[in-house]
Parts: C-alpha cells; sequence; structure tokens
C-alpha cells in the first residue's frame, strides 16, 4: 500500500514538473500582450523588446544629408520571438528638421512577421521625407514606430535612429545688371547675390568699390546689408550711382566683398565653450564696367531755301563724342527727297558740336505742320554702330520766287558776269566824272588867275 501510495506520488510529480515550463511561458505571454499593458510609451517600448522585436536603420540617402534634400532611408524591421506577429504597423512621424513630402507614405502594412526559426520573420522598408532649409549640422532622432493593426493606442515599439546632417555656407555674385554706364548720367546698379550653399545664408554684408573712385553711389553708401538669404534663392541689393561727366571712356574696376556668418563654424567654436560668435566668412570677386559708350543728339530746322531745299542743325547734345555721323531722311507719308540722297555724311562730331545738314525735300501737303523723320546714325566710343531716331514738326510752306524769270539767278554762273560788267560800267563812269570834274576845276583855277592879274593891272598903274 506504501509502495503504491509512494509511485502515484511520484509519477504525480513528474507530470507536475513536465507542465511548469509550458505555463510558464503562456503566462509570460499572456502577461506580455498589448491588451494588458497601460499606455505609457516606455512601458510599450519595453513590452516590444520582450517581444523580441529590433529596428536598424539600414541606410540613408545621401549620407550626410544636406539642408533642402530629400532622404530615403532602408529600415530593416525584425522579429527574433518565438510568436508571430500579425498586421505589423511601421509609421514615422516626422519632426523638425523633417519634413514630409507630398505623395509619400509614413504609414506602412509589413503584414506578419514570423518567429524567430521562420524565413518570414524579417521586413525591409523605405521611407522618403524631406529636410528642411534652415537646419544646421549636426545629428537628429528619426522617431520609428511599430504596432499591430487596430492597437495603434498600444506601441509594441518605439525607436530613434539618429540621421547625419551636413551643412555648408557659400555664396556668389551672380550677376550685376549694368554692362555701361554713361558719363553724367544716374543709373540702377543692381548686384545678385545668390546662395549655392546647403545652408542659409545668414547676417550678410555686402560692399564694393571702384578704381580711382570713378563711380560713386549718389544717395547712400556703398554697403547693403541682408538678413537671410534661403538655399538657391538669390537677393538684389541696388544702388545709384553717378559718374562724372569728364570721365575718359574705358573699362573700369568693380572690387566686391561679401561676408557672412559661417555657420559650421559658429557650431564649433559653441561646442569649444567660447562665446566667440563672430567668425564670418568672406568672399572676394571683381568685375569690369564700362564708362562711355552713346551720346544723344538734337536736330532743328534752320531755313527754306528759294529752290526748296531745307537746312537742319545737328547738335550732340550728350556726354560722348560720335564718329562717322550720318543723317538720313526714311521713307515715311508725308516728305520725300526729291533731288540728290537722303543722307548726309557729318563726319566725327564731339559733344557740344553740332553741324548742318541739307535736305530738298517735297511735303505731300503745302501749308501745314507736318511731322518729319530722320535717323541719327553714328558709331560711339566702345566702336559700336548706333541708330537714334529723331522727329520734329515742319512746315510745308509753298514756294515763292525771290527774283524776276529774266534776271540772272544767285548762284549761277550769269550772275557772276552780271556783277562783272555792272563793276566795270561804275568804274568807267567813276572815271568820266572824276576827268569832268578836275577839268572844271583846272578852268576854275585859270579863270580865277586871269582876274588876279587883270585887277593887279588896275586904273592906278
Amino acid at each position: 500500500m506504501n509502495l503504491k501510495l509512494t509511485g502515484v506520488i511520484c509519477l504525480l510529480l513528474l507530470l507536475f514538473s513536465l507542465i511548469q515550463p509550458v505555463l510558464a511561458e503562456d503566462t509570460l505571454d499572456d502577461k506580455n500582450s498589448p491588451q494588458d499593458n497601460s499606455d505609457s510609451e516606455d512601458e510599450s517600448a519595453g513590452l516590444g523588446l520582450d517581444k523580441g522585436l529590433t529596428v536598424d536603420l539600414l541606410n540613408q540617402d545621401p549620407d550626410p544629408v544636406k539642408p533642402g534634400d530629400v532622404l530615403e532611408v532602408r529600415l530593416s524591421i525584425q522579429n527574433t520571438g518565438y510568436k508571430d506577429l500579425e498586421n505589423c504597423i511601421v509609421e514615422i512621424k516626422p519632426n523638425y528638421p523633417f519634413r514630409a513630402l507630398a505623395g509619400e507614405k509614413l504609414v506602412q502594412n509589413i503584414g506578419t512577421l514570423g518567429k524567430r526559426s521562420e524565413d518570414n520573420r524579417r521586413r525591409v522598408v523605405k521611407f522618403k521625407l524631406g529636410l528642411e532649409n534652415s537646419v544646421n549640422a549636426g545629428k537628429y532622432p528619426l522617431k520609428v514606430y511599430i504596432y499591430t493593426k487596430g492597437n495603434e493606442d498600444r506601441l509594441a515599439l518605439t525607436k530613434e535612429l539618429n540621421i547625419e546632417v551636413n551643412s555648408e555656407s557659400n555664396a556668389e555674385i551672380e550677376y550685376i545688371s549694368v554692362e555701361k554706364m554713361v558719363p553724367g548720367k544716374k543709373t540702377n546698379l543692381i548686384f545678385g547675390i545668390k546662395n549655392v550653399g546647403n545652408s542659409p545664408l545668414k547676417n550678410a554684408m555686402f560692399s564694393w568699390e571702384c578704381t580711382g573712385d570713378v563711380i560713386l553711389p549718389v544717395g547712400s553708401s556703398n554697403v547693403k546689408h541682408i538678413n537671410l538669404v534661403d538655399i538657391d534663392d538669390t537677393a538684389n541689393v541696388s544702388f545709384e550711382v553717378l559718374t562724372n561727366v569728364n570721365t575718359k571712356p574705358g573699362m573700369y574696376k568693380l572690387d566686391m566683398v561679401l561676408t557672412y556668418d559661417d555657420i559650421e563654424e559658429l557650431k564649433t567654436i559653441t561646442e569649444a565653450g567660447t562665446v566667440d560668435n563672430q567668425k564670418r566668412k568672406e568672399i572676394k570677386s571683381k568685375a569690369g564696367i564700362y564708362i562711355g559708350g552713346t551720346t544723344e543728339f538734337d536736330i532743328a530746322f534752320m531755313e527754306r531755301g528759294p529752290a526748296g531745299s531745307y537746312t537742319f542743325s545737328v547738335s550732340n547734345i550728350g556726354n560722348n563724342g560720335a564718329n562717322s555721323v550720318k543723317v538720313s531722311v526714311p521713307l515715311q507719308a508725308n516728305w520725300s527727297v526729291t533731288d540728290g540722297s537722303n543722307s548726309v555724311m557729318l563726319g566725327n562730331l564731339p559733344k557740344g558740336d553740332y553741324t548742318v545738314a541739307e535736305f530738298n525735300l517735297k511735303p505731300k501737303e503745302m501749308g501745314k505742320d507736318l511731322p518729319i523723320k530722320f535717323e541719327i546714325s553714328y558709331t560711339s566710343n566702345d566702336g559700336i554702330r548706333q541708330v537714334e531716331e529723331k522727329q520734329l514738326s515742319l512746315y510745308s510752306a509753298p514756294f515763292t520766287p525771290s527774283a524776276e524769270p529774266d534776271m540772272p539767278q544767285e548762284g549761277d554762273s550769269g550772275s557772276f558776269k552780271y556783277k562783272a560788267g555792272f563793276a566795270m560800267l561804275a568804274c568807267v563812269a567813276c572815271v568820266v566824272v572824276y576827268k569832268k570834274h578836275q577839268k572844271k576845276r583846272e578852268a576854275n583855277s585859270a579863270q580865277e588867275r586871269e582876274f588876279n592879274e587883270m585887277e593887279s593891272e588896275g586904273p592906278g598903274r
């Protein structure tokens, strides 16, 4: 009897020892079930680790990423536990400096992750994010959340991935609005400053200087400040400038200086424990501006000749000389050239000088003020042929001859003969008159002598 009882007890102990590990595993699984945990993220993260979930960053592209770039991350999700995990969801919630991109998913259902002994225990997922332009260099956390479908509030795992960001500030003078300046003429000079780096351009200062102070700003200094230039953006700084009216034509050099805060140096200095935040980056460049070029003209009516010719004055009223000046009357409705060429070469015309041009013109109508167009072409002192159009109002008076038809006209060959003959006749007449007058004086003198002699022989003798 005692032997039977002892055998039964031993058998029961053996069965209990076999059943206990199974009960312990079931009890552990039940205890770690998401339905039995609190909503705390820290407790959920610990629960995920107990389940055997792991998240690893396989790679990022680009590496390191730069401000304004599109970041692509590839993540490895793996189940190292002893149970299958169904309907697993992977989600990324981007915070600064990361941002969501239009059309890119931030939540992905990766299905079932098999337990550690199965082939489907691992998934690779890919996400694309944008990076803000204003971020500085450094490492920034990107949070990844994993949970099962329908249990978003009971996270299985939260993981922070460190993404490296590299920023580099750089800038250049992209363009200058003016290539040529006219002496004595106020000009709006614009400089385009482009941010070609990978970080915003902050606290920039731009200045310029012309050799010999030939070009000077008017109404302001030659320094302008720029608070911020975003990546790939261009900031325009403008100056009202003027050069002396007597400046010799030629190419003049502009020296330009751009300084701005070097973000990387500022960060390094801060990490070194100092308070020096005045580290500046300086970019020097130069450009050329031609002073000279075009000039301006004025044309005015002077007189009308008796045969229908019109004379005009052509003045160089600009600040540059003009070479090989030519004045033309183009085809137009109100006036036409009747005789000779429609162009007159005037030669070189210095600034402030004038000359005359004559055309034989025929108006469309008489007795009216009719507009007439001119083209003045010339070579500027930079060697470029220029054309300037002018227009003025001209009265079309009818022609009235100034002399009788039978009389020789002024300018004819017969006119000279007529004048010469007249002069000869006048000379002959003068000689005749002079001789008559001389003879008369001689006769009077003779009579006077005779009278004197008669008085001297009077009665008293």
